[in-house]
């Protein structure tokens, strides 16, 4: 629909609010026109329609929806539910720091150029841990920060706490990754450090970790690889030799020149990929373990074998089927933009937004109104299973909000809308916490989902292709439905018109001249004889094609494939080649076997039987009925198009 893309926004051009046309009274823009014509006839688009064509189309549209709407079809529940639906799919781009995004769309892309080694040490503390436990682990990791000075040193603590037996302090080597590996504020802080640096304590959801970075290096890219897997936990010795004398023993089938997805099929226990002959999905660094990553990105060329390698899951045989190096911006800024919003930095662009839309909107609090709500909250709220004793039903307003500058609008949120917001969004407090310190901060995130709601209220206003995508979903649902119900379905189900359109136009739908015949392809000149022997037989024998097929075909199901029915000059290169004649002819087929062509009766042109023919026949009566419904409609309303505009957007 929009002109331009720029920087990932959708952004039009200078608007043009010139009433191109009016339609059952509504006037249309040119903006409007020229947004869904220039979507609807882009250069891919097999059929394009000049824009005189396109008006006439357009009109139509705008018609049918205008009817669509005086059948009331805009204000049934399945309509209004379906619509709002897709508003919120629609409105998501919009509710996040769009300029944020793109930067962190870049960061994204920039460290994906980089992996990063690295080692950590989490000390686990859950997300609404008191304040003691937080300074306890910080204190702890402040501790083993002292302790390192070097990669050694590292390693050496490493090793100690694995053995120490505190399930809540995790020490080990991450090995190499890179963006969107791990948690963004663990990558951030990783990308940030130097290489051989310590880092100050960063707060996950996990806990909180120091990192010590090993290593940098470019980016390897993707690997296509297949493999072949013997498992083995690693612990039972049994198992690691048996799995090794198995790996062993593919390698020799592999060595001598048996096929690697065949023996992947037969042997390969990682049943995921063993169905595909082996093969893996792509993958880059941080996707596999790091012995299995190095292996495969080893392999030198397209179909190198590894010898069998062992990771903590088994024994693998790795074949390298392609690679391909990161791409361009340009070329993942898509998939980077779908990541984000997925990720835990798309939380920083709606956190970003919501402070710019409480700066540029008027926020009006009536803390009285709230208080009183407040006041029929017990600490059983602190617990999550808060159950008042009645539903506050008052419509005062505990929180207003303006817009001065776009649509002029105010929306009042009210004490209903805060205690169901507290009900619902209720859950178990950390121990210690107090019920007002708890209330604060469910008020602050009540304030910041309405801040939100009423943006959402507000994305007509502020964005016109905003405005313009919805009207196109509205006006869209509307026309499937009532097509449908009028055209699509009617055609289908109305047996007694399609009948009765049948019988009108029935000579408008007509087989060309057609021969019914078999034509039976064979594998060789001893095949070819034994089936022209039969089939000169078939009439008097009373054999049927079924028949011939099975006794010819006893020694190998390759030796003879038929064809059999009524076919039309084009229908079947083998009967185009011969003389449309009865009896058995021969000819060749492309790919080098012999084709017999029998021949049994030619057949003159003739209507197509509606039994035939369904789908065609139904499809022509729904264009009839379409056009008939147009022409009541165009009927039906007034409708006028200001030739002078439309000249001057037609050059």
């Amino acid at each position: 629909m929009l002109a331009y893309t720029i920087g990932g926004a959708k952004m039009l051009p200078a608007q043009d609010n010139r009433v191109l046309m009016t339609i059952a009274e509504k006037q249309v823009t040119v903006d409007e026109f020229l947004g869904i014509y220039n979507k609807n006839n882009t250069s891919n688009v097999i059929d394009k329609k000049s824009m005189e064509e396109y008006l006439d189309l357009f009109i139509n549209f705008k018609l049918k929806v205008q009817a669509a709407e005086d059948l009331g079809m805009d204000t049934v529940q399945k309509f209004i539910n379906e619509l709002a639906g897709y508003e919120r799919q629609l409105a998501q781009p919009y509710l996040s720091d769009r300029d944020l995004n793109d930067q962190l769309i870049k960061e994204a892309y920039d460290r994906s150029t980089e992996d990063i080694s690295a080692f950590h040490i989490l000390v686990k503390v859950p997300e609404n841990a008191p304040a003691k436990d937080t300074l306890a682990a910080l204190k702890k990791l402040t501790n083993y920060r002292k302790q390192i000075k070097s990669e050694a040193d590292m390693k050496s603590l490493l090793e100690a706490l694995k053995n120490d037996g505190d399930d809540n302090t995790i020490a080990e080597d991450l090995g190499y990754f890179t963006a969107f590996s791990m948690v963004y504020p663990f990558e951030s802080k990783a990308y940030n450090a130097e290489q051989g640096a310590i880092t100050e304590p960063v707060r996950t959801r996990f806990g909180y970790h120091i990192i010590y970075v090993r290593d940098r290096r470019p980016a390897r890219g993707e690997i296509l690889v297949s493999h072949i897997m013997a498992k083995s936990d690693g612990e039972n010795a049994e198992m690691a030799k048996t799995a090794k004398e198995r790996i062993d023993e593919i390698n020799e089938k592999i060595k001598a020149g048996e096929d690697f997805a065949e023996l992947a099929r037969q042997f390969s226990e990682d049943k995921g990929s063993a169905k595909s002959g082996g093969k893996l999905p792509w993958f880059g660094t941080g996707r596999m373990v790091n012995t299995f990553e190095d292996a495969a990105f080893g392999l030198e060329n397209a179909g190198d074998i590894s010898e069998p390698m062992q990771t903590n899951y088994g024994w693998h045989i790795i074949r390298k089927e392609d690679y391909r190096g990161l791409g361009t911006f340009d070329d993942l800024k898509s998939g980077l933009k779908k990541r984000i919003e997925r990720d835990a930095r798309g939380q920083r662009g709606r956190v970003s937004l919501l402070k710019k839309l409480k700066k540029d909107y008027a926020l009006s609090h009536n803390y009285k109104n709230r208080d009183e709500v407040n006041r029929q909250v017990s600490n059983d709220f602190l617990q999550g299973n808060w159950k008042p004793e009645r539903k506050d039903t008052l419509t005062d307003a505990v929180l207003t909000i303006t817009d001065n500058v776009h649509s002029k609008r105010t929306q009042s949120f009210t004490r209903i809308d805060y205690f169901n917001y507290l009900f619902k969004f209720q859950k178990k407090q950390a121990d210690g916490k107090l019920l007002g310190e708890v209330m604060s901060e469910r008020w602050e995130s009540f304030v910041n989902a309405s801040v939100v709601d009423f943006e959402r209220g507000n994305l007509d206003a502020k964005y016109p292709e905003f405005k313009a995508l919805m009207q196109e979903y509205h006006d869209g649902i509307l026309l499937f439905e009532l097509m449908d119900e009028r055209v699509w379905s009617k055609a289908v189900k109305d047996t007694t018109g399609l009948e009765a359109f049948y019988d009108l136009n029935k000579n408008n739908f007509m087989w060309d001249q057609r021969v019914d015949a078999s034509v039976y392809e064979c594998a060789n000149e001893e095949v070819a004889a034994k089936v022209e022997k039969l089939a000169k037989k078939r009439l008097k024998k009373g054999l049927t094609d079924t028949d011939i097929l099975n006794e010819v075909n006893k020694e190998s199901a390759l030796n003879l494939r038929i064809n059999s029915g009524l076919f039309a000059k084009g229908a079947n290169e083998s009967i185009d080649a011969v003389s449309q004649t009865s009896g058995i002819q021969r000819t060749a087929t492309e790919n080098g076997k012999i084709a017999l062509v029998q021949i049994y009766s030619t057949l003159e042109p003739q209507p197509k039987a509606l039994t035939e023919a369904r789908g065609l026949f139904t499809s022509a009566y729904q264009t009839e009925l379409e056009e008939k419904w147009i022409a009541d409609l165009r009927s039906k309303y007034s409708f006028n198009v200001d030739a002078a505009v439309f000249d001057s957007i037609n050059k």
